[in-house]
């Protein structure tokens, strides 16, 4: 019966595809090589078909009897689990040989310029993928193994790519080698002619540049004539993507959110590596904002913990005075440092700024705006960027006591932060509205009391003024010397570029002298770009490299994937969802009574809309269009309370994105939805039965 069911669809599918004119994609190539052979060539969707068996394999036991009329989708970690399953399955059945091999185009649903090779060999193997010049070229050696997962990485979009795979001897010579092609699709609309080389060096210090975050581009990756070798098919939240030392990258979800008092914070995160593979997904119930940094170094295997800022978070009110008699209270976002354990997800360590400053600064929401934090093992402190002060601290990680604030003093006179303050040695230009404030090693480590800090100086004092700021027209790569004994700051170096208002970064690479400013938004757009890339000689300031970027973005780094780790089976320890968010809580008998005998009024947004993946429901509303969220069973009530907070913002007030709660809690029972929306109590007719779970 199935099988009849399964041939009868498809041949309605068909007959509908010739009425229609409408051919169905194949999925499936076959390619003949010179020399002898094939390459069998999947198309990603075909991969996606195949894995979707295996999803029972590595769904929850706890949510494996969730049954519900809302939508559902498979999660980000089951999507990578159950393809990284099937190819291990397609290996171990030993059907594909270096004179038989099939490469899986977009192996992972995420990354359209990347594929996988599969096939059994005993030598060691060699992939090339040919560039327009021998620069360009990406080339990768793996070791000796029975059974290949060769990544093909730095294709070009909608052209036939020339893949080269060659078979090693010991000493690295080749033996045997096929060369077969690879179609790529269009780009998408945000990354068509998105790069303008302006100036470049043949022998640059990144050949591979990766830009990422902003509102209107793809994560990407250029090389040096500007052409796009990779992106991501999934746009991230505006902050984008953060390498991390494993060849893995944080990535906050752009679409999932909690309402703030301000920007809706990203709650759903993940561990993810250059292919999309999603290894852990993380949950934080006030969300993360901005940044994320690993708290020290580590191999492949590392086991560190993740640190970002910030988080918006409820702290004891403040009074502020307004303009006319009276007072108000006000609330904080964006001000926090949070610490979270990269396996378990449990925040195990926060920070919160209100805490060390005075109040002076602290009458407005967005007072401080963390937007970077770094931790250094060697005397266990951690560098902040506070972009609406105009200050870089350094804290005491054991006693969250503050060591030194790196400001202009003037900004802080007549305030009890004086004491902190570093003091000049010498002209230094004071930061304003500065990024990316991170350590580098200094020539010589003698003296630990002595520090180099770099920071992306915006010079930007729109957000909060200033009245000693010198109204410099451009933006700098500023280097700075610290003497925390003596407790003085000096100018070391700086760079000079365009004027960016906020979203840059500077990057210094010792071993070959060179100095990068991703400055990411341009206060004026220059030549038709909205941001930047520029590479300097750190001994001379020459620009050797200069790239635009059309729409600008957030950040930028090297493009260095770990392809040996690319190359293993996924490695998922422990639970592959971590963290909590919003879950709902039970409501007294009184109001369950009065909800069941409520009049409702049926939902009148066109916006709202129902997601679940496993545990998760997702809303899809309006910023704060969605205060509650009621399930009534026939035993009980619960509710998940989104109206805790309050728009004060006109700019975020149309947003659209999706909330999120965790059901896991809720007892076995057959529950109708309800949403309470802007004060009216309305029905869903969605249900969820959990009656029958185990």
């Amino acid at each position: 019966m199935d099988n009849y069911f399964v041939s009868s669809c498809k041949r309605v599918k068909d007959w509908i595809c010739r009425q229609f004119g409408q051919k169905e994609k194949k999925t499936v190539h076959h390619k003949k090589f010179a020399d002898g052979g094939e390459v069998i060539v999947w198309e990603t969707g075909r991969a996606g078909e195949e894995a979707a068996s295996y999803e029972n394999l590595f769904l929850r036991k706890e949510i494996a009897g969730f049954r519900t009329n809302i939508r559902r989708e498979q999660s980000c970690s089951i999507k990578s689990l159950t393809r990284d399953y099937l190819y291990k399955q397609l290996l171990s059945s030993g059907e594909y040989t270096f004179d038989h091999m099939l490469v899986i185009k977009d192996p992972y649903g995420e990354a359209p310029l990347t594929a996988l090779a599969l096939f059994i060999l005993e030598e060691p193997a060699c992939v090339t993928t040919k560039g327009n010049l021998k620069e360009t070229d990406f080339v990768t050696e793996l070791p000796k193994k029975k059974e290949h997962r060769v990544p093909i990485l730095g294709m070009y979009a909608e052209k036939a790519n020339d893949i080269v795979i060659e078979i090693l001897d010991d000493e690295g010579n080749c033996v045997k080698s096929h060369t077969f092609t690879i179609r790529t699709k269009r780009l998408p609309k945000s990354l068509r002619n998105v790069i303008t080389v302006k100036k470049w060096t043949d022998k640059p210090a990144y050949s591979n540049i990766m830009i990422n975050g902003g509102v209107k581009i793809h994560t990407c990756v250029f090389d040096i004539e500007g052409k796009i070798r990779y992106y991501l098919s999934r746009k991230p939240r505006g902050y984008g993507i953060f390498p991390l030392s494993d060849g893995h990258f944080f990535y906050m979800e752009k679409y999932i959110s909690v309402p703030s008092y301000s920007n809706p914070q990203t709650v759903e995160s993940y561990d993810m590596d250059y292919f999309g593979r999603v290894f852990r997904t993380y949950l934080t119930e006030k969300g993360v904002h901005h940044t994320a940094e690993e708290k020290a170094g580590g191999s492949a295997k590392f086991t560190g913990k993740y640190r970002w800022s910030s988080r918006p978070r409820r702290i004891p009110s403040i009074q502020c005075r307004r303009s006319k008699p009276g007072f108000w209270m006000l609330e904080h976002t964006e001000d926090c440092v949070i610490e979270i354990d990269r396996q378990t997800g449990e925040i195990v360590w926060q920070l919160n700024m209100a805490e060390i400053f005075d109040e002076t600064y602290q009458n407005m929401m967005d007072w401080c705006h963390v937007n970077s934090a770094a931790y250094y093992e060697k005397d266990r402190t951690i560098l902040i960027s506070l972009r609406n002060v105009h200050a870089v601290i350094c804290v005491d990680y054991d006693t969250k006591k503050l060591r030194w604030i790196l400001s202009d003093p003037k900004f802080w006179e007549g305030t009890k932060m004086t004491p902190y303050l570093l003091q000049p040695e010498g002209d230094v230009k004071w930061c304003y509205q500065q990024h990316a404030a991170f350590e580098i090693a200094l020539p010589d480590e003698s003296n630990p009391q002595k520090k180099r800090i770099i920071v992306y100086d915006n010079h930007w004092a729109k957000r909060r003024k200033a009245k000693s700021f010198d109204k410099d027209p451009l933006s700098y790569v500023s280097f700075y010397d610290i003497d925390e004994e003596k407790k003085t700051v000096s100018l070391h170096k700086r760079f000079a570029g365009p004027k960016t208002r906020i979203r840059a970064n500077g990057i210094y690479v010792p071993d070959k002298k060179r100095v990068y400013n991703m400055a990411g938004s341009y206060a004026e757009p220059v030549d038709g770009d909205g941001g930047g890339i520029f590479e300097y000689d750190y001994e001379t300031g020459e620009v050797l490299s200069e790239f635009g970027v059309k729409p600008g973005f957030f950040r930028a780094y090297p493009f260095e994937p770990n392809v040996q780790e690319l190359a293993e089976p996924m490695q998922v320890t422990g639970d592959y969802q971590v963290g909590q968010i919003k879950q709902p809580q039970e409501i007294s008998s009184s109001k369950y009574c009065k909800l069941k005998s409520e009049k409702k009024h049926h939902i009148k947004s066109a916006a709202i809309e129902y997601e679940m993946q496993e545990d998760l429901l997702f809303v899809n509303n309006v910023d704060h269009e969605v205060e509650k969220v009621y399930f009534i069973g026939d035993k009980g009530g619960y509710q998940v309370d989104f109206d805790d907070t309050y728009q004060t913002m006109d700019v975020f007030r149309t947003m659209v994105y999706k909330v999120a709660m965790q059901l896991t809690n809720l007892p076995k029972d057959k529950y109708k939805i309800y949403l309470q929306v802007k004060g009216e109590l309305q029905t869903t007719k969605k249900y969820i039965d959990i009656s029958a779970v185990n």
